[in-house]
């Protein structure tokens, strides 16, 4: 009796040690199909990352070629009209489809304007004042934005240094250079998410090339834009300025010789600092699709005469 109970007992264990065997091998299976599945995935993703990129470089090729001849048919002016203002959609390639979409970064009022070379701008303040009190805004927050950029710690008379920041929770200091992303404006104080959003619809952040502001395109800016010029520029005179979208001055001395800006003078002001009709910066917008995978990608460009090149690459739009 004793004997066979110990049999039971060692078929139990061995049927136990069986079944662990075969668990444990199960779970190591499991394991490395997963691992291979999610290197298979991985190298999928990477392959398709890859190539969308390639492909947004080829794209980019093609947003030079249209400034190139853009600017070859019509060097003086760049309007709502040109060719470079025509998305293109659909371009169907072996294992992608791709799109493509250029907006015009010099129909927004750049932020880095306001300070440069070690001073703040007076033409470029006074404008941006002016564009505030038009969208119905707290007009200290160009003295903020100022204050983010310049190396002191000095507020300004309506503006937040270090010492306003450090108290935040998480604290953190001002940047002391130039915008980098329009998303910086969530930092300055006064900037809630409603200000954000309606004000990066009118300004932008660009790289500035040299001792001078980023000039406005009339021939593309926005209403409120052109009203900003002057204190007293009515909202009707800025429409008719606009032409609703389609103004196509062939040059400053044709803007400047309108009717509405000899009835305001503006031709005597510094405005002329911050106006032209021309555009060099472009945002060009590329969309890849692959395998149900959208990839998009954005190149921020700079045209100077008939040349037209890749000044930043980014996951997200510069023109917001």
């Amino acid at each position: 009796m004793m004997r066979l109970k110990s049999k039971n007992k060692q078929k139990g264990v061995a049927l136990f040690i069986t079944l662990l065997v075969i668990t444990i091998a199960t779970l190591l299976a499991t394991e490395i199909w997963f691992r291979n599945s999610l290197d298979i995935a991985r190298q999928s993703n990477n392959r398709a990352s890859y190539q969308s990129y390639h492909y947004a470089r080829g794209m980019a090729l093609w947003a030079k070629d249209i400034l190139r001849k853009d600017y070859e048919d019509n060097p003086d002016f760049d309007s709502s009209g040109d060719v470079w203002n025509q998305p293109i959609s659909g371009i169907q390639l072996e294992d992608a489809v791709l799109s493509g979409q250029m907006y015009d970064m010099n129909s927004k009022f750049n932020l880095n304007n306001l300070y440069f070379s070690g001073n703040f701008h007076p033409p470029s303040v006074k404008y941006f004042r002016r564009l505030l009190v038009n969208l119905q805004m707290d007009v200290g927050i160009a003295d903020k934005i100022i204050d983010w950029m310049d190396e002191n710690q000095v507020p300004m008379q309506m503006g937040a240094e270090d010492v306003s920041y450090l108290s935040q929770n998480p604290p953190y200091r001002t940047a002391g250079q130039h915008f980098q992303h329009i998303s910086e404006l969530r930092l300055i104080e006064g900037i809630n998410e409603e200000i954000y959003q309606r004000l990066k619809q009118f300004v932008t952040v660009l790289p500035l090339l040299s001792n001078s502001p980023t000039k406005l395109n009339v021939n593309t800016v926005p209403a409120v834009l052109l009203k900003s010029l002057d204190d007293q520029i009515s909202q009707r005179d800025a429409l008719l300025l606009y032409k609703e979208g389609g103004a196509s001055y062939r040059d400053t001395g044709v803007f400047f010789s309108d009717p509405i800006i000899r009835f305001y003078n503006l031709g005597q002001t510094d405005i002329q600092q911050l106006v032209d009709t021309k555009t060099e910066w472009f945002d060009a917008q590329i969309m890849v699709t692959m395998e149900s995978n959208l990839y998009q990608r954005h190149a921020l460009m700079l045209r100077k005469g008939n040349n037209a090149v890749v000044n930043q690459w980014s996951a997200t739009a510069f023109f917001q």
